[in-house]
């Protein structure tokens, strides 16, 4: 690598030797990929996303919470928490990023032949539940416009051009190996993202695990799956439980293992979760001593 630090993310240094040694041994990032699923209960985010639609529809008449905005929400209070989630492993070095971003794919209708956009966005650490859900609704908003994005015309200069699609992407890989592709390049990519996320709950799918992919940098990829009820034991006051019934989401993760150690993923998943039952929390500025709970 001709240079150390990248417009992306700057080396990590001062690594034990056993986790530098790794992308020595483990080379790509597919085969470094560990699988995770999760059941998260999301009725108390349900729930919250209406009370605070109700609450603003009497003042503005505009709906502005969702699910999907309150996972998003604390997948980026849970990389805020747990920086080493934001980490990405490049020809054998380890780099943190500088910011937060998501992606994810918008399709523009519910129909075969609608075509999809890429929205890419970015947040601050400092976010609150409410300003996550006004970024995710102004990105779906932009990638449904129709208006072609940075990343749009460069892929569709690479299609037109005679061997374009190998000239382009050939250089690009170039560049990136020795850590001088431009910044607006990366910038543009989703595939250089904190996390990749495919909402396929939203087209009333089960959730597959999904890959993770050599070219960009995202280490980790959630897929979120649809809603459904299963029974619950709850607590009813006196120490005895009953079943009911509850709303779940089914999550999987692929991340690549390289970044962070067994147990700082598992607590991470936990502080995710948590998040994800008590989402007022999110209203509040991020706690460190949050992601020790």
């Amino acid at each position: 690598m001709l240079f150390y630090d990248r417009s992306d993310g700057r080396r990590v240094r001062g690594l034990r030797a056993f986790n530098a040694i790794l992308p020595y041994v483990v080379r790509k990032r597919d085969e470094a990929s560990v699988l995770f699923a999760k059941d998260v209960e999301v009725e108390a985010a349900m729930a919250y996303a209406r009370r605070k639609n109700a609450e603003a529809a009497s003042s503005t008449g505009a709906e502005r919470y969702s699910l999907f905005g309150i996972l998003i929400a604390a997948a980026v209070r849970t990389i805020a928490l747990k920086p080493r989630m934001n980490r990405f492993v490049h020809r054998r070095g380890f780099y943190q990023r500088g910011g937060i971003s998501v992606s994810f794919i918008v399709k523009k209708a519910l129909t075969e032949a609608a075509t999809e956009g890429i929205a890419k966005i970015r947040f601050e650490g400092e976010d609150d539940v409410g300003t996550v859900a006004e970024k995710i609704n102004a990105g779906i908003e932009a990638a449904r416009s129709g208006a072609p994005g940075p990343d749009d015309r460069e892929f569709d200069l690479a299609h037109r051009l005679p061997l374009g699609k190998a000239a382009i992407t050939g250089i690009f890989r170039a560049l990136d190996r020795f850590n001088i592709a431009p910044a607006r390049m990366i910038e543009a990519d989703p595939l250089f993202t904190s996390i990749y996320v495919a909402n396929l709950g939203s087209i009333g799918l089960d959730t597959p695990y999904h890959h993770l992919y050599e070219w960009g940098t995202a280490s980790v990829y959630m897929v979120i799956g649809r809603i459904f009820q299963k029974e619950a034991r709850k607590s009813s006051g006196g120490g005895a439980s009953k079943p009911e019934l509850r709303h779940y989401v089914n999550i999987k993760f692929t991340v690549d293992e390289r970044i962070a150690e067994g147990i700082y993923f598992a607590h991470a998943a936990a502080l995710f979760q948590r998040l994800i039952t008590k989402p007022e929390s999110m209203e509040l500025p991020p706690d460190p001593a949050e992601a020790e709970a």
